[in-house]
């Protein structure tokens, strides 16, 4: 098993090299996923993402905040089985506050600047998702639960 700071330094690396990831919400009875351009904060609690307000994830965050991300480096090829990384982000998304919103906007945009326009739009909401934790899965088969709130790993 990995220690803390070797898992907390593979997901930053990973979060770092990927621009995107599957955002998953709830409505009702039924998933909903979506492809979204992601940044995460330097101590891995928050991760900001940006949407219109007039979509289904948006409608489904508001109604339900529960919600999951996936963030992989697969290519689609054998050697993946080796080589990838894939990361289960749980936690609970809102609308970022307007007096945080700057702060959260800079840390996107220092990830995502060819989205700066679409995230400056009156129309995009801003999102936070607050982790609870990363459920980590290397090399197919090594798996590591990070609860990020109590800044330990458990078993999974």
């Amino acid at each position: 098993m990995k220690d803390i700071t070797t898992l907390k330094a593979d997901i930053t690396t990973l979060f770092g090299r990927q621009y995107f990831a599957v955002l998953a919400t709830r409505t009702g009875e039924h998933l909903h996923t979506s492809l979204v351009a992601f940044a995460a904060a330097d101590n891995l609690k928050s991760i900001y993402l940006c949407t219109p307000r007039a979509t289904r994830k948006f409608n489904n965050i508001k109604d339900n905040p529960i919600v999951s991300l996936l963030v992989h480096n697969s290519t689609n090829q054998t050697t993946d089985i080796r080589q990838s990384i894939a990361v289960t982000v749980s936690g609970t998304a809102a609308e970022v506050d307007a007096d945080q919103l700057d702060q959260a906007r800079g840390i996107y945009l220092a990830k995502q600047s060819q989205m700066t326009g679409f995230a400056n739009a009156p129309n995009t909401a801003m999102v936070e998702i607050r982790v609870s934790r990363y459920d980590v899965v290397a090399h197919f088969q090594e798996v590591a639960i990070l609860d990020i709130g109590k800044d330990r790993i458990v078993s999974p």
